[in-house]
């Protein structure tokens, strides 16, 4: 079984004829994926877009309509009768079913020795899942965002195979960490995307109370996010707090406004956010816990 490494040499693409009959001749690897939601389906464009052939891709049919739209999309796209038959006809099996069906839809299935695990599923340790994959034993986790389908963003992954390292890289920013613990401090930081989206829209009706137009104040605040995004991508070297001292300008606006930001708990109150989150992750709080400061009286 072939694996094909994200180099341009040996890319699958169809600008290169050439390397594309090279592709036609080797075996593509079998992955199949089970539940085909916004990440599953995220994941597969970003697999077998851009012109390249990553793999022979197996689909569950739970979700027809995205399951429909993949298959038309791409060639090496293929919608399986049941979860079944995903399993019988891959080499790796990608699981992306919510943690709350995770034992009924997973328990269900018979898996091979020889199979490769791959779990998108939060909250689901390799060592609460392996009895239901047995007597598969190779499990790797894997935490994707929706910009994998344009190939961009953190892929973080948690694996001992090189295999499944390669089938994912380039993919986006493939992270791979050592303990499979990091997975979940991971999980906890990606909750902060609709925090971050918060903070811009609470700057953008900030400027429209101020009379700018709407449009201009999504654009300008769009922009300087970006731009602030990009900055920190070029100094990648640089740690987050001196790109902050060198925006700041002593006794400047920046230095002012995260001052007292600062001093308000801003900072302090993100971390006890990701705490919280992190204890709702292993099960010791819910979607109604608060944190104290938080809570109404008689809670």
């Amino acid at each position: 079984m072939g694996v094909f490494r994200n180099e341009n040499a040996a890319a699958c693409s169809s600008r290169d004829t050439q390397q594309q009959e090279k592709c036609s001749m080797s075996e593509l690897p079998k992955v199949g994926i089970i539940g085909v939601g916004t990440i599953a389906e995220a994941l597969t464009n970003g697999l077998c877009g851009f012109g390249e052939r990553r793999a022979e891709i197996l689909l569950s049919p739970r979700n027809e309509v995205i399951s429909a739209r993949l298959a038309l999309r791409y060639p090496d796209v293929t919608v399986a009768t049941d979860n079944q038959a995903v399993v019988d006809g891959s080499e790796i099996v990608i699981l992306a079913v919510r943690p709350q069906v995770t034992e009924q839809i997973v328990g269900a299935l018979r898996f091979r020795p020889d199979q490769k695990i791959v779990s998108l599923i939060a909250t689901f340790s390799v060592e609460r899942l392996s009895p239901l994959v047995a007597p598969a034993n190779e499990i790797s986790r894997l935490i994707p965002l929706p910009p994998v389908a344009e190939r961009q963003g953190p892929l973080t992954l948690y694996t001992q195979s090189e295999e499944i390292a390669r089938l994912l890289d380039g993919l986006g920013r493939l992270i791979r960490v050592d303990e499979e613990a990091h997975l979940d401090l991971v999980s906890a930081v990606t909750s902060l995307m609709g925090t971050y989206f918060g903070m811009m829209g609470a700057v953008d009706g900030w400027l429209i109370e101020g009379g700018f137009k709407p449009e201009a104040s999504r654009a300008l605040v769009g922009e300087l996010f970006f731009l602030l995004a990009q900055a920190a991508e070029k100094r990648s070297e640089e740690s987050f707090s001196r790109l902050s001292r060198e925006y700041s300008t002593p006794g400047g606006l920046n230095e002012q406004a995260w001052r007292e930001l600062q001093a308000a708990g801003w900072a302090d109150q993100i971390q006890a956010a990701l705490d919280l989150v992190l204890d709702r992750i292993y099960g010791r709080a819910t979607f109604d816990t608060r944190l104290p400061q938080n809570r109404v009286t008689g809670d």
